[in-house]
């Protein structure tokens, strides 16, 4: 079962491109989850808005009846963008952003200054960010930029699972007598 699609017009003309946030979300008024909302309220939101997106949906944030994963990994599958929260190393992030990675769809890695980057997404640009003045505006000028790159040129496109599949693919085809 595919869900609704979300409204993918403004007004009669303007198309509006879909995001999904993923990130560490723990309970209502968990650290965490005051973390995420702060993060979407400061930062991407208003990036999303002047590049033309809808506000970015999150997992807690879908209302429709259903099967929740189902539901997330449709999101991961086919919104326009996804922007991944990597603080705090959490697995369902971890394990969601591999969707995103082998799909080959625009994603953007985000994580607090003074995390460290886990080896395997490392070579991935990852935009530091902080809500303090001047590191929050630094993110969201990154943030903007990376937005636009990708919307110029997704064909570049490359993470370490596409570059295993391409590697793979590649080796298959290059069998002696074609075989």
């Amino acid at each position: 079962h595919k869900l609704p699609a979300r409204s993918r017009f403004v007004g009669d003309s303007k198309m509006s491109m879909t995001c999904f946030f993923i990130s560490r979300i723990g309970e209502a008024g968990s650290p965490e989850r005051e973390f995420s909302d702060k993060l979407l309220k400061y930062i991407i939101e208003p990036v999303l808005k002047q590049s033309g997106y809808e506000n970015p949906l999150r997992a807690d944030h879908i209302t429709q009846p259903g099967v929740i994963t189902t539901q997330v990994f449709t999101h991961l599958w086919d919104d326009d963008l996804v922007i991944a929260d990597l603080t705090g190393t959490n697995p369902n992030v971890f394990y969601e952003l591999a969707v995103r990675h082998i799909r080959r769809k625009p994603f953007v890695h985000m994580i607090q200054v003074g995390e460290k980057i886990p080896f395997d997404i490392a070579p991935n640009r990852t935009i530091e960010f902080d809500f303090d003045g001047e590191k929050a505006e630094l993110a969201k000028s990154a943030l903007g930029a990376m937005i636009k790159g990708l919307s110029d040129d997704p064909a570049t496109l490359q993470t370490p699972l596409s570059a295993a599949v391409d590697f793979s693919r590649s080796a298959q085809a290059k069998t002696p007598f074609g075989m």
